[in-house]
C-alpha cells in the first residue's frame, strides 16, 4: 500500500464518519428543553399565587388583629351593640368583605369571632362567596351559621 492511497483512505473515513447533531437528535433536544421551560414557567406562576395568597392572608390578619384590639378596649356593654354583624372592607385587599360575630348567650362572657373573605383571581378564600357580608343560602358548608375563612379570629371577652 502506497502513500497516496492510505491518504485517499483515511479521507473517505473522515467524509463518512459523523461530527455533527442529526436532525433528530436535535429534535429530541429541544423537546427536552421545552419541557424543562415549562415546567420553570408552571411554578413561576404557583409561586406568584402563592405569594398573592400570603401577601392577601397576613393584610386580613393585622387587619382582623387591629379590630380585634379596638374591641377588647371598647366598654363591655357596648360591645354587642357595636360590633355583631359589623362588616368592613379592606382597603389593601380590592373585593374583601370582613364580618364581626358576638355571640351573648352567656353575658358575663362574649365569644367574638372575625372572619375575612375575599376575592382572588377567580376564586373567593372564604365561605361569603357573594362577598356580601351575609350567609347566604348554600354559603355555611359546616352548618355553624358563620362565615368562616382562612383568615378567622376568634376569642372571648369577659365582663370585669
Amino acid at each position: 500500500m502506497n502513500m497516496k492511497s492510505f491518504r485517499l483512505q483515511n479521507l473517505l473515513k473522515m467524509k463518512t464518519s459523523s461530527k455533527g447533531l442529526s436532525l433528530l437528535e436535535l429534535l429530541i433536544a429541544f423537546g427536552i428543553l421545552a419541557f424543562a421551560l415549562c415546567a420553570i414557567l408552571f411554578v413561576y406562576t404557583l409561586c406568584s399565587v402563592l405569594i398573592t395568597t400570603s401577601r392577601n392572608i397576613n393584610i386580613a390578619t393585622n387587619a382582623s388583629l387591629g379590630l380585634m384590639e379596638e374591641i377588647r378596649t371598647s366598654s363591655f356593654s357596648n360591645i354587642t351593640t357595636d360590633y355583631n354583624n359589623l362588616t368592613f372592607t379592606l382597603n389593601d385587599i380590592p373585593s374583601s368583605k370582613g364580618i364581626v360575630y358576638v355571640d351573648d348567650s352567656n353575658p358575663e362572657l362574649l365569644l367574638v369571632t372575625i372572619s375575612v373573605c375575599w376575592l382572588q383571581g377567580q376564586r373567593v378564600i372564604g365561605e361569603d362567596k357573594n362577598l356580601d357580608g351575609v350567609l347566604s343560602l348554600g354559603e355555611d358548608i359546616n352548618h355553624n351559621d358563620i362565615i368562616d375563612s382562612t383568615v378567622q379570629l376568634v376569642t372571648r371577652i369577659a365582663n370585669k
